[in-house]
């Protein structure tokens, strides 16, 4: 394993390789990607997810946000958090769409606002995420108000 993530640092250093930042930002936060041989390193999983999330890599703009939110790797920040899950949504992730509902309904680094989070909500369930219809259910008589044919994704 300790050749492997030579090559790979190597790959991310000579070409600036998004996908070698955020392969190894996936060994060093899961193990099960190294089949448990490299020990979990929240410090350097979120370095890599940063290196490849500033390269472009949508799932890692996922997964430094949520970094940021948990305060795993780096001091936890609200703030931090929303901005990369709005880079990550605006990208075409699907959970982001999620988060930053959870964001708006909570009020965590914006005003609290159901109506917003109906709509991010919405957004992540047309794009087939679980998640944005349980929001939406959790915030039902706001959703029906706010979105017209929301129906048709709570009846299903």
């Amino acid at each position: 394993p300790v050749l492997a993530l030579h090559y790979l640092q190597a790959a991310y250093h000579l070409t600036k390789s998004v996908k070698a930042a955020h392969t190894l930002a996936l060994i060093y936060e899961y193990p099960q990607q190294s089949n448990n041989l490299v020990p979990i390193d929240v410090y350097a999983a979120f370095e890599w997810f940063k290196a490849a999330a500033k390269g472009g890599c949508v799932q890692s703009m996922a997964e430094l946000a949520l970094c940021y939110e948990l305060g795993c790797g780096v001091t936890q920040s609200d703030e931090n958090a929303l901005d990369w899950y709005m880079k990550a949504a605006s990208a075409g992730c699907s959970s982001a769409h999620f988060s930053v509902g959870e964001h708006y309904e909570e009020g965590r680094s914006v005003r609290l606002d159901h109506e917003e989070a109906c709509i991010w909500y919405h957004r992540a369930a047309v794009m087939g995420e679980e998640d944005g219809v349980r929001g939406l259910r959790r915030l039902e008589d706001v959703a029906r108000r706010v979105l017209p044919n929301v129906g048709d994704i709570l009846n299903v």
